[in-house]
């Protein structure tokens, strides 16, 4: 099996630690809460923050930035 993947020319090598392409996210994020993450998909490329089982994002404030309370200030188990 490998001595065929070695044959193959249509394969392409990639190098992890040295990628062609970088992803900056921009300044300015819209949230929403998916399970224990915080999801960004305002940006070029989807990212999301971990906020764990005890936070709960309530809203957000002024500048957009999301708005996180413990599950039981907010009556959540």
């Amino acid at each position: 099996m490998q001595e065929e993947l070695k044959k193959d020319e249509t394969l392409e090598e990639l190098d992890f630690n040295n990628p062609t392409y970088s992803f900056i996210p921009s300044g300015y994020h819209e949230y929403y809460q998916q399970g224990y993450y915080l999801v960004c998909k305002s940006c070029e490329l989807s990212h999301a923050i971990y906020i764990g089982s005890e936070k709960v994002m309530v809203g957000k404030d002024k500048k957009g930035n999301p708005i996180l309370k413990k599950r039981k200030e907010v009556g959540l188990k």
